[in-house]
């Protein structure tokens, strides 16, 4: 997810001898000289937050080429500042798991996609950016998309019917090419375990108690909220089964079909091609690995269609997307020659069970994600305090006041009123039904 500072300063050593010997290793190429170098902040306040992104854009002089003028566009990737989300993005492997994913799980991945246009009239395009390796520890370097024409969505109004459509055939493309991976080789997938939501003592401190910083947070707005106050203590309730729930979520189902979950599926975590013809998108690309676990589909398509949707199809698209996603999640199988035996009825009743994890989703990270230009917080701001349950404010409290996440949440607990998932008997049945 990249850092919320307006003002981040560009780092000494990522200068033109580190990008000559990016772009020597990569391309082959010796005999060049870089003329210009410009260096910059790649994203604005509160488009991510689990790291620092640099936008490079590079001239070098090369007599072999037609001008003797060539040009490079990356992004770079690095640590978030700040010791506390650091810590963070170390526990969860951050890092670990995305450079994986990047050298040697979405190749592999792209192989099996590519050797199977042999038997199809498909044209396999590579699921994410294209990977610059280097040899510095917690830097990751990826060809600059929007340079190649790709653009980003708007995460605080959400996505229409027809970005939901080609986003959710991409996750699809991206599990089944998991499925693949995972039939020939199981090992494949050992990196990619649970990291964020584990049954273990130092989770149940440290999870749990954002858990509980933020619901309560969220109760406590929704007090205020004409028409809605009777709901709050509902939603506090949920507090005590939170991880729980979470973890239960997050676990590989028995006798189903697993795959690899993206982990961080919304909308600031995709890029949108446009056929320069006719304007409609023609490619779909997935960036952003850190999350990455091995799960139900049922919970990547849970945490995009609860955080990415714009409203007129938050609710009412889910059934059509929901068979998009399946018929392009059982055409890529057959494809491969795989046959997943995961019905449509299936993936509706895990995506059911699942409404659990969504809810969750939307009192714990929504908010940031809708947080407006004068609502973001900032989480360089973040110390242990925070972490502990210890402080007398939280930054997130500015974003779950927000004008947009009022309006969403809103819709939101209608919703799950409706189906009564905000009552205690209803979520204990879920969780039995979850395990």
């Amino acid at each position: 997810m990249g850092t919320t500072n307006a003002e981040v300063s560009i780092p000494a050593w990522l200068n033109a001898e580190f990008v000559a010997e990016i772009i020597s290793e990569e391309d082959d190429i010796k005999n060049f000289s870089i003329i210009d170098l410009d260096v910059k902040p790649a994203v604005p306040k509160g488009s991510n937050y689990m790291s620092t992104l640099y936008r490079i854009a590079v001239k070098s002089e090369d007599s072999k080429i037609e001008n003797g003028v060539n040009k490079h566009f990356m992004i770079l990737k690095t640590l978030p500042p700040g010791k506390v989300l650091q810590n963070l993005l170390f526990d969860l492997k951050g890092f670990q798991k995305e450079l994986q994913m990047y050298e040697d799980t979405l190749p592999a991945m792209y192989r099996a996609l590519k050797d199977s246009e042999t038997s199809t009239n498909r044209r396999t395009l590579p699921l994410s950016a294209r990977f610059f390796p280097n040899k510095m520890d917690n830097i990751i370097v990826l060809e600059d998309l929007q340079n190649l024409g790709y653009k980003m969505g708007n995460r605080v109004t959400g996505l229409d019917v027809e970005h939901c459509r080609m986003a959710v055939k991409a996750l699809a493309r991206f599990h089944a090419a998991s499925v693949a991976l995972y039939k020939v080789d199981p090992s494949s997938i050992d990196s990619y375990t649970e990291e964020l939501y584990q049954d273990t003592d130092k989770s149940r401190v440290q999870t749990g108690i954002f858990l509980k910083q933020n619901i309560n947070t969220v109760a406590c707005e929704v007090e205020k909220w004409t028409g809605y106050e009777h709901l709050a203590d509902s939603i506090r309730e949920l507090i005590p089964t939170a991880l729980d729930q979470l973890v239960n979520a997050t676990k590989p189902k028995k006798d189903s079909l697993n795959v690899l979950n993206h982990g961080d599926c919304w909308v600031n975590n995709m890029m949108f091609h446009y056929c320069p013809k006719t304007g409609r998108i023609d490619d779909v690309k997935l960036i952003d690995f850190q999350l990455v676990r091995f799960s139900s589909p049922a919970a990547d398509l849970q945490y995009f269609l609860c955080t990415s949707t714009n409203d007129d199809i938050r609710f009412a698209g889910r059934d059509h997307l929901l068979r998009e996603y399946h018929a392009e999640l059982t055409d890529t199988l057959k494809v491969l020659g795989l046959e997943s035996g995961f019905t449509f009825q299936q993936l509706k009743d895990e995506f059911e069970q699942m409404e659990v994890f969504g809810l969750l989703i939307v009192f714990t990270y929504l908010s940031t994600m809708l947080a407006g230009a004068n609502e973001i917080p900032d989480l360089n701001e973040l110390q242990e305090e925070h972490m502990n349950g210890g402080a007398d404010h939280h930054p997130m409290e500015k974003a779950i006041s927000g004008r947009r996440y009022r309006h969403v949440a809103q819709t939101f607990l209608r919703h799950y009123d409706d189906k009564g998932l905000l009552a205690r008997k209803k979520r204990d049945l879920v969780d039995v039904q979850q395990k």
